[in-house]
């Protein structure tokens, strides 16, 4: 018997645990992707942005949600490595929440997924949680 009332009291306190956590996530905001002072080749996706490349420019759009310990990991790799990125590539940072047409059109259904685009704006490749810049490069065909 008293075994289960440590057991229950542990649980009751990892569960409070977690509540206060979470509260305190939800009152800050999440963390924010920054690509200001990002370079062209890294930048937040409009239609504008996608519709302006050539047909010899690589585009690749990053599905990425702020509350993503991945994606932020990839998108801090890419921003302190932007004068990596050639200049015939284009990482295009998507909003996972709020970018329900494109999820749908590129069958997106995780986040931290990289779907590289063709000329006409047709999915080339699509895959999931590239680690870095480097990475990301060498998986683009």
């Amino acid at each position: 018997m008293q075994r289960r009332i440590s057991i229950i009291v542990v649980a009751a306190v990892a569960v409070a645990a977690g509540a206060v956590f979470f509260t305190q996530l939800t009152a800050t905001g999440p963390a924010q992707v920054s690509t200001a002072g990002a370079s062209a080749g890294f930048q937040e996706y409009t239609p504008e942005a996608v519709s302006s490349t050539t047909a010899d420019e690589t585009v690749v759009l990053f599905f990425h949600a702020t509350w993503c310990s991945t994606c932020k990991l990839l998108a801090d790799d890419i921003e302190v490595n932007a004068d990596s990125i050639p200049d015939d590539v284009r990482i295009l940072l998507v909003d996972f929440d709020t970018a329900t047409e494109l999820k749908q059109r590129y069958g997106v259904t995780l986040q931290h997924t990289l779907v590289q685009l063709d000329s006409t704006g047709d999915a080339v490749e699509r895959w999931h949680l590239t680690r870095t810049l480097d990475e990301l490069l060498d998986l683009l065909v």
